[in-house]
């Protein structure tokens, strides 16, 4: 599916939720580390993850989980922890969640995450005991 890289980060630009979807999902299932269209994926999913659509941003940190590499870890690890504090609980706990993929492939992001990782193991929002059961991995 390699022929077909640059045609999913293409939808993925879409504007339009159904089509982003589709782009993610198609990327989720073919890109891996050696797919040659990564730096245009990096930049997609740092915009997607800032974005006001709530579920764009949703999109973006799942496809995010499943492609993940160094490099992509390394690179977004800054937005991702920016993310943890956002006021929306659906964001924070999948900012949270994405996470444990980014430290198993860039474990140099832990340490200087850790503090914000223990705060959120007291976040007031409904679905503490989620975040809580992930946790026992890293911590």
């Amino acid at each position: 599916m390699g022929w077909a890289a640059f045609r999913m980060i293409e939808v993925i630009a879409q504007p339009k939720f159904s089509h982003k979807r589709i782009g993610y999902l198609a990327a989720s299932q073919c890109f891996n580390e050696n797919t040659d269209v990564m730096v245009l994926a990096t930049n997609l999913i740092r915009k997607d993850c800032m974005s006001h659509q709530l579920y764009d941003a949703g999109l973006a940190i799942n496809c995010l989980a499943n492609i993940c590499t160094p490099e992509l870890a390394r690179d977004l690890v800054p937005d991702i922890v920016s993310m943890m504090t956002s006021a929306r609980p659906y964001t924070r706990k999948k900012a949270v969640l994405v996470l444990y993929k980014i430290f198993l492939k860039f474990p140099d992001a832990l340490k200087p995450t850790f503090a914000r990782l223990r705060d959120k193991l007291e976040d007031p929002d409904p679905c503490p005991p989620l975040l809580d059961r992930h946790f026992v991995i890293i911590v």
